[in-house]
């Protein structure tokens, strides 16, 4: 079985290299595509390169943030050049969590035929209120947060993705669902990736690195012209920041899980 993932980063310098190693330690191969980093994020991913790990890095000036279409569009390019029989999408704060890629492999077999999977995305906090002199010792002493992501799952797309033309990648890659434009608009078939697989969600880890998230995303979100919706927690923070509230631990911590 030949396992890849896809990504979609853009200013991610303090944690894409333990991004990608840690999840090339289970997958096959890794691409990843830098939406106009400012910060040091592409000379990691370019270093990284260097080292022959398996880890292909493509470039997207984009202003808009259009994470639907870009992640899209990079599963199918995976699929088209690969042999995968299944592709990860995964964000830079995300951390494949499995036993062993034996017993990962055993779960995607027992997939029914043609279904897409799905993998319990639970989010973890790093000790903010001490916080780690390093990214490795942050990722190390977070803690799973209880409630969170509100539900969600992460999609692992299956190999009939490539050929599926009426399909595409859901926002934050949740699901496999049909394009707008298709006729055939039903629900896409989706089973659970076993129970002791998942996908560990780090989303904050640093005051800086919040408010940096935050405005980032919202600049790309506006520029694509698929703003927040206003009851968005997102939004609710960006609104927050803009108005001068101090972000305190208790923000930061409640940030994380939602």
């Amino acid at each position: 079985m030949i396992l890849w993932g896809v990504s979609m980063v853009r200013n991610e310098a303090d944690i894409v290299e333990a991004f990608v190693r840690h999840n090339l330690s289970i997958l096959d191969g890794l691409l990843v595509i830098d939406h106009g980093s400012a910060d040091t994020t592409l000379d990691v991913l370019n270093a990284l390169c260097r080292e022959r790990v398996p880890l292909v890095v493509m470039k997207n000036e984009a202003v808009g943030y259009m994470q639907q279409a870009v992640m899209t569009q990079a599963v199918r390019h995976v699929f088209a050049n690969t042999r995968a029989d299944f592709v990860f999408p995964l964000d830079a704060d995300e951390f494949l969590k499995v036993m062993s890629r034996a017993e990962l492999e055993r779960a995607l077999a027992a997939l029914p035929p043609d279904a897409h999977g799905l993998l319990s995305w639970p989010t973890f906090v790093p000790d903010l209120r001490r916080p780690a002199c390093d990214v490795l010792s942050a990722l190390r002493g977070a803690r799973r947060a209880s409630g969170g992501t509100q539900g969600l799952m992460k999609v692992v797309v299956a190999r009939r993705f490539l050929k599926a033309m009426d399909e595409v990648l859901s926002s934050g890659d949740h699901r496999v669902e049909a394009h707008p434009d298709a006729k055939g608009a039903g629900a896409r078939e989706h089973a659970l990736v076993g129970d002791r697989v998942a996908v560990a969600h780090v989303p904050i880890r640093g005051v800086e690195q919040f408010i940096a998230k935050v405005a980032i995303k919202k600049l790309g979100r506006v520029a694509a012209k698929i703003d927040w919706k206003p009851d968005a927690a997102s939004q609710v923070a960006y609104e927050a920041l803009r108005a001068g509230l101090p972000v305190d631990v208790d923000a930061l911590e409640h940030a994380a899980v939602n």
